[in-house]
């Protein structure tokens, strides 16, 4: 009987320890993008002519690489030119052969852009 009122404490003991442990589990939050990095849903992927037409989401403006004051200032009136806007506009971008390969219609991504003679160019992109 001793034996059994033992057993009995030590799972009654373990079950409340799991049951306290389960509920100090902090919620997983959705981190944003690093500085730099864009969001958006790839909605065309042409890889005959090395372009993909990306939307970006609502919340991307705000993370395009501010680096300075003025451009901080520009990326705030940015972003809220673009929340003023009903829906924001798709825009085409060229890709690297290399990294097109990856990329299909639909993808939530992550990316980078760079502009060199007016052609804006993804230099990096990820799975969202």
């Amino acid at each position: 009987m001793a034996l059994a009122k033992i057993i009995l404490a030590g799972s009654i003991l373990a079950a409340l320890s799991s049951v306290a442990l389960g509920q100090a589990t902090q919620p997983i939050k959705e981190a944003s993008p690093p500085p730099g990095m864009q969001t958006g849903v790839v909605t065309v992927v042409n890889r005959l002519n090395g372009t993909v037409v990306i939307e970006p989401t609502k919340d991307s403006a705000k993370n395009a690489n501010p680096t300075d004051a003025a451009a901080k200032a520009a990326a705030e009136k940015a972003a809220a030119e673009k929340a003023a806007a009903a829906e924001a506009s798709a825009e085409r971008l060229k890709i690297k052969r290399e990294l097109i390969d990856g990329v299909h219609a639909g993808d939530k991504i992550k990316f980078s852009v760079s502009e060199t003679n007016g052609t804006k160019t993804i230099t990096k992109i990820e799975a969202d």
